[in-house]
């Protein structure tokens, strides 16, 4: 989806939504800041209007693909809205090419989560399917643990889903060198704010924002998301 706007000059915003969303998540903050840059919204594969891949992908596939199609339509330099798994795919291309200029990450994964209780329910479920592959778990209790992302996915999709969780970027974060701008819920706990401590320390150029409200939390204030938006991306 493209909001074009001829007159600015300034490179365009390229949009990337969060694992399962689409073009939608952000149509209305493209739309607002269509008057003063040119807005490319882009569904990742299977989301959206976009196809399920032929193959499984990892972060760098999805990476791949904004480049080729931003420079299928004549995009060299560009600026990054992302939410979440989209900022997966925004710390992938910041760290790996110089095309990116600015980039305004809101509640961006890419940190791997080392919480005690997370860890021990992920050991307890490998253990689970082991067992189930022995027969000695039932395979229908095992589906049942499993996350709803994960298990309405087909089983490329399955793959690819395990390869991007799996993926820890924070070794990526140093060589990031675009001015980058974090919007964080204070109560996220999909990716806890306590993040941003690792984006901080890694980023040479980056600032946070810490606001009331969850991991979408640029949903819920949407109002300040855009101005701080307007601001970030004004030149």
């Amino acid at each position: 989806m493209l909001y074009e706007n001829k007159s600015s000059g300034l490179s365009p915003i390229v949009f990337l939504h969060g694992w399962g969303g689409d073009t939608r998540s952000f149509d209305f903050f493209a739309q607002s800041l269509s008057i003063c840059r040119t807005c490319i919204l882009i569904d990742f594969p299977p989301f959206g209007k976009s196809d399920e891949p032929n193959k499984t992908w990892c972060v760098q596939d999805y990476s791949d693909m904004v480049l080729s199609l931003l420079a299928y339509i004549g995009v060299k330099k560009f600026c990054i809205v992302a939410h979440s798994f989209g900022g997966r795919v925004a710390i992938e291309l910041s760290s790996k090419t110089s095309l990116v200029e600015k980039q305004l990450l809101t509640s961006p994964a890419g940190i791997k989560n080392k919480n005690f209780a997370k860890r021990i329910k992920i050991f307890w479920y490998k253990i689970l399917k082991k067992l189930a592959k022995c027969h000695l778990y039932s395979q229908q209790k095992l589906a049942q643990k499993g996350s709803s992302d994960y298990k309405n996915l087909s089983p490329t999709m399955k793959k690819t889903f395990s390869n991007i969780v799996e993926y820890d970027q924070t070794p990526l974060l140093c060589k990031i060198c675009c001015p980058t701008l974090l919007f964080w819920g204070e109560n996220d706990k999909d990716t806890p704010f306590c993040f941003t401590k690792v984006f901080k320390k890694h980023i040479n150029n980056c600032e946070v924002i810490k606001v009331k409200g969850s991991h979408f939390a640029y949903i819920q204030n949407k109002n300040l998301f855009l101005r701080v938006a307007l601001v970030f991306f004004k030149e």
